[in-house]
């Protein structure tokens, strides 16, 4: 009895040995954290239609308390998507977006995480002829909103997340500017990897 009792009273202090770096890490790092990201664009709906899958990078700031999961990021993302040959009206789409979005992480205090995160967004888009170099731009607001996976390193971390992109208003390839002609919403999913540090 007096044996279990020493046996589970070490195997406690070895536990709590191992998670207290996590746990103190987490106390002391700071609310405030910057990042950068890039990976592939998927278009979505009436846009994958004549634009193919292309590529985003940008960098984001993130503000939250640790082991509290609710935070805030604010980030900025550059995508660009080539248009399909052979259809009509082909455009490269340029799309620079800026987005505030509330984060909540599940397992805060585990060094990896799932977290849910949507928000508000501008949009900014350029549709560029790629023959005549002929463009037409337009800003719009939209939404988004995703998934991902977190894993915290020591002194930062990972991640891998996919976000829904609904522009709303946002200019159809050959719509003509964005006031007038064809308007839709444009629909897109960014995968991204990216580091916080």
């Amino acid at each position: 009895m007096k044996r279990t009792a020493i046996t589970a009273a070490v195997l406690g202090l070895i536990l709590s040995a191992g998670a207290a770096p996590i746990s103190a890490q987490a106390i002391v790092s700071s609310p405030v954290r910057f990042g950068i990201m890039g990976g592939a664009t998927v278009p979505l709906s009436d846009l994958s239609d004549f634009n193919k899958t292309g590529w985003n990078a940008g960098a984001l700031v993130t503000i939250g308390v640790p082991l509290v999961p609710v935070s805030f990021r604010i980030d900025g993302q550059w995508q660009q998507m080539q248009a399909k040959s052979g259809v009509p009206f082909p455009a490269d789409l340029r799309i620079i977006d800026g987005t505030a979005n509330v984060v909540y992480t599940f397992g805060a205090a585990l060094p990896t995480k799932f977290y849910l995160i949507g928000g508000l967004g501008v949009y900014n888009e350029r549709f560029k002829d790629p023959d005549t170099d002929i463009s037409a731009s337009g800003t719009k607001f939209g939404l988004n909103a995703g998934v991902g996976f977190k894993f915290q390193l020591t002194g930062f971390a990972t991640f891998i997340e996919a976000r829904y992109h609904n522009v709303i208003h946002g200019t159809d390839v050959g719509g003509g500017d964005a006031s007038g002609g064809d308007v839709r919403s444009l629909q897109f999913i960014p995968i991204t990897v990216g580091i916080t540090f």
